[in-house]
């Protein structure tokens, strides 16, 4: 198909789907046919490797790999109302139950059914859970939800930069760096504090979408830009799986299970479709319907300006603009309750970021305590039981910067578990005392 297009002379710049692992397979699989070539854009963070831009040359045409932004958009909400994984940063997280808490207040901007029996590919659901209007409601009713506002906040920006057709491409740029930045910065936090990624994290499949998301972008400007013969805007929202979508739905009105020879029949009567589609210009079905599936906006061209979408910043610009991206991902990341100081020091001649390892957290005194045990039983005698290691270890907490830590959490239910054991155990010999001597007493 992409040699057929490209006989007939029409450019085709990117590759789009919606993000399943077959078609992603598709995609690298194309991509190893190319004669590929790198772009790095500088990350402004210390000892930080910079970002590589990926995409191919097919026939002597630039041509890179996208997702659908619809999709993706969809993908995180159903990772936040997921079970399967406990989404953490910091002092935050972001749960489910705070979103079914927040559809059930007075003036929410969710109906009931965008939580509860969800239609998991309705857009409009999607959409409306990352609005402006949903932050808003947050903000003023919950600002104590800080794990769902950021997250809520990034990857809705993220989306809006392939979807708004207001805002120019660098500060587009702007959007999907943060995002990149803000990803790595949790993930690092998640490896550096001893959380498993699959339990803490967003799924892989999820994490993929992103990136390709993410780095496409930044593709499809540099293309636009370096490698498009006749000088032509960068309309983005148009680089997406949803026209097909789009005709197969219509499609399916008319023959509900069509064949490919009732495809073929149909094309006149499509093509009228989605003639009148574009020619209404608007969305093809109520945004604020409920459960209303895939809601078509590729054809909105309302205050389009072709003239911005046309200007690319340079690569000069585009270092500038990662500072910037990456100065306010750090804020988001204290606003977490993390240091982005120490989440990203250099150490040693390393050039991956690092954090103070667990042990380091804790006050020296309780650097090791089971390697204290034998200077404790001198100077401490009975102090040396389960629940001084416990004090001991609650106390290091208080004093240490980073707040509760997992692998800290473990070692306090452990021993909490210990202590109470021996509670249980010493009132049973002592009830059984008790009642024997009460007995023979009698």
């Amino acid at each position: 198909m992409v040699d057929g297009l490209i006989d007939r002379g029409i450019s085709i710049v990117s590759y789009a789907c919606d993000g399943t692992e077959v078609e992603h397979s598709v995609q690298r699989l194309f991509l190893d046919l190319t004669s590929k070539r790198e772009v790095k854009i500088h990350n402004p963070r210390q000892g930080s490797k910079p970002i590589v831009v990926e995409f191919g040359f097919y026939r002597s045409q630039a041509i890179c790999m996208v997702q659908d932004s619809k999709h993706a958009l969809k993908t995180m909400r159903n990772n936040l109302f997921s079970g399967a994984c406990f989404l953490i940063f910091g002092n935050f997280l972001a749960m489910y139950i705070h979103i079914l808490e927040m559809a059930f207040e007075d003036g929410s901007p969710l109906y009931h059914r965008d939580v509860i029996k969800l239609d998991r590919q309705d857009d409009n659901a999607a959409t409306q859970l990352f609005s402006a209007q949903t932050l808003e409601f947050l903000a003023n009713h919950h600002p104590d939800y800080i794990g769902i506002i950021v997250y809520l906040f990034v990857f809705g920006e993220l989306v809006d930069a392939y979807q708004n057709r207001h805002i120019t491409h660098s500060e587009r740029i702007k959007l999907v760096l943060r995002a990149r930045y803000f990803l790595d910065s949790w993930e690092t936090y998640l490896s550096m504090c001893g959380y498993q990624k699959d339990h803490y994290f967003i799924s892989r499949e999820a994490s993929d979408i992103l990136r390709i998301i993410i780095e496409g972008f930044i593709a499809l400007v540099i293309i636009h830009r370096d490698h498009v013969s006749k000088p032509s805007p960068l309309l983005p929202w148009l680089h997406s799986s949803e026209p097909c979508e789009h005709i197969f739905g219509e499609a399916h009105q008319i023959v509900k299970d069509f064949t490919f020879l009732d495809l073929v029949y149909m094309i006149p009567k499509l093509r009228l479709k989605l003639h009148e589609a574009v020619l209404r210009g608007r969305t093809s079905t109520n945004p604020k319907a409920r459960a209303a599936g895939y809601s078509h906006t590729y054809f909105d061209n309302e205050g389009l300006d072709l003239a911005t979408l046309s200007h690319f910043p340079t690569d000069e610009e585009i270092d500038s603009i990662s500072g910037i991206a990456a100065q306010e991902a750090d804020s988001l990341i204290t606003l977490l309750g993390v240091s982005p100081s120490r989440l990203h020091r250099s150490q040693g001649v390393s050039s991956s970021p690092w954090l103070l390892s667990i042990n380091s957290w804790l006050s020296p005194d309780v650097d090791d305590i089971e390697a204290d045990d034998s200077d404790n039983e001198s100077s401490c005698g009975e102090d040396d039981s389960d629940n001084h290691q416990l004090q001991k270890i609650l106390d290091a907490k208080e004093e240490s910067p980073f707040g509760r830590l997992h692998v800290t959490d473990i070692k306090c239910l452990s021993l909490t578990s210990a202590a109470l054991a021996l509670v249980v155990e010493e009132s049973a010999v002592v009830y059984t005392y008790f009642f024997f001597g009460f007995q023979l007493h009698c």
